[in-house]
């Protein structure tokens, strides 16, 4: 059993004269050649959120890039100004600029420098994705804060403000040096007064970290998000990692509290979240992002799959998260329809959303089609569930499909195609193959009404709402169906 091992808080106050801070990176980042780079980033202001990062490239370079682009956030290159660059011997090297994010130097360069405002998105939406620093806290992903090279390893040295805390799944030295297996997939958490509650499982661990006041206490958050990876844990049969950090935050910029906004790096689950006004609310509202986000940590982060099956380990995830939160008892039954209602509306009202399978709207993820990879992949794995339970007498589920999924495909193993191993792996399940080719292959509308209605549930569409219940009268297979999805005929 997994057990509390502490808990850490930062400082509760900071004046204004400690509002600029510095932290250095120190990053030995290895290439096929044995070659390392060296990097300083000074974080200068708090009010601007203008960083300088400078260091040194050990092989130097004359091609420099920098992310323009991550999860449909642009303009990534912009936030650069003042590149400046030196050769071996730190003479000045000229350098154009081609495009936002791409430079080239007019001979091979060793020392560079730069700045990047990293002030907050100013789309909410897009703040679990990209760096940025407020006042208080923020986020740094090396990934779009370094130059793009070739890289397997990094040593990273943070230095803070006595008040300020990070929080990491990577390991410190005695030196405090955290050592970095893949910088593209870091993630600090950064910020005045963080808060942890730790768990450990012998050499597992499992850290959740916060900041701020919610309407919830830190240990409550830290259970439900424990008990949800227990959870998946068991379904899936194996852990995912060897450290997990899950971060729960506020948006930078003011959010309705059923908001929220995640991105799961490596092993870090990192989500912004609006502030419901009750525990219990709160704790709800959270449970089902947690769940999906952390399943996240197997799929597709524990998957050594290519290509863009988002469809999957997005709407379909999403629904597997709602189950496990209802299992756990975060949710009921009514939830859970009300929950489908939504998705019905949202994929309804989606453009375009009876023009492309499952499949192709996952090619246009960021051009458009977000909502359907939800929604439609939401609504087509609540189907897929319903139909797989009646085909087996409720002896299948969604749970066998992830546990398949994860039982041939593994990080030590050949990497395949995503979207051929996970429909392999849906119409491998009894009576599946005619239901995986309709509704995921295939650009076929969804009509929720006629969908449920063997199984025993009404979809009513009032105005732009559709309300979904359970029918009053249902057959023994039907109500064995839904009973197994937690209705009971109970008041």
């Amino acid at each position: 059993m997994l057990s509390t091992v502490g808990q850490r808080t930062g400082s509760a106050y900071v004046s204004a004269t400690l509002l600029t801070c510095a932290v250095w990176v120190l990053c030995g980042v290895l290439t096929a050649n044995a070659q390392t780079h060296d990097v300083q980033i000074s974080i200068n202001s708090q009010n601007t959120s203008r960083i300088t990062i400078e260091g040194r490239l050990s092989a130097g370079a004359e091609d420099w890039s920098f992310r323009n682009v991550h999860a449909g956030v642009s303009g990534l290159g912009e936030r650069i100004s003042g590149l400046s660059l030196n050769d071996d011997n730190g003479a000045s090297v000229v350098v154009r600029k081609l495009t936002p994010g791409e430079y080239k130097s007019d001979a091979k360069a060793f020392g560079f420098r730069y700045e990047i405002k990293l002030d907050p998105p100013a789309a909410n939406a897009a703040a679990a994705h990209v760096s940025w620093l407020s006042a208080r806290y923020g986020v740094l992903m090396l990934g779009d804060l370094l130059p793009v090279q070739s890289s397997t390893r990094a040593s990273v040295k943070l230095k803070l403000p006595a008040n300020w805390g990070v929080s990491s799944t990577e390991q410190k030295t005695s030196n405090s040096v955290y050592e970095v297996s893949d910088p593209e997939q870091v993630l600090f958490f950064v910020g005045e007064n963080l808060r942890e509650r730790g768990f450990r499982d012998g050499d597992f661990s499992f850290l959740f970290a916060t900041i701020g006041a919610w309407a919830f206490d830190d240990g409550d958050a830290a259970s439900l998000a424990m008990n949800l990876f227990r959870e998946h844990r068991r379904v899936i049969g194996r852990r995912p990692r060897k450290n997990v950090l899950t971060v729960v935050a506020p948006f930078p910029h003011p959010a309705e509290s059923s908001e929220w906004s995640a991105e799961t790096r490596g092993a870090t689950v990192f989500l912004l979240a609006g502030r419901a006004p009750s525990k219990n609310v709160a704790l709800a509202q959270l449970s089902t992002p947690l769940a999906h986000e952390l399943l996240h940590l197997w799929v597709p982060n524990d998957l050594t799959l290519s290509g863009d099956y988002d469809w999957f380990y997005e709407g379909f995830t999403l629904y597997q998260a709602m189950r496990v939160a209802m299992r756990l008892g975060y949710l009921n039954f009514h939830d859970y329809l009300k929950a489908l209602g939504r998705a019905y509306d949202g994929y309804f009202a989606a453009e375009g959303h009876g023009q492309f399978s499952l499949v192709d709207a996952s090619r246009r993820r960021w051009t458009g089609a977000e909502a359907l990879i939800y929604n439609k992949g939401m609504l087509v794995a609540f189907l897929y569930d319903l139909t797989l339970r009646q085909q087996t007498q409720g002896t299948k589920s969604m749970d066998d499909i992830y546990r398949k999924l994860l039982r041939h495909s593994n990080r030590a193993g050949e990497r395949r195609e995503g979207n051929l191993v996970v429909i392999e792996t849906l119409e491998s399940m009894p009576g599946m193959t005619e239901f995986t080719t309709r509704h995921v292959e295939s650009s076929m509308s969804i009509d929720l009404p006629a969908s449920v209605q063997p199984f025993g549930l009404l979809a009513n569409r009032f105005g732009a709402r559709t309300h979904v219940s359970v029918a009053e009268t249902l057959s023994r297979a039907q109500r064995s169906v839904l009973a197994g999805l937690g209705y009971s005929a109970q008041p």
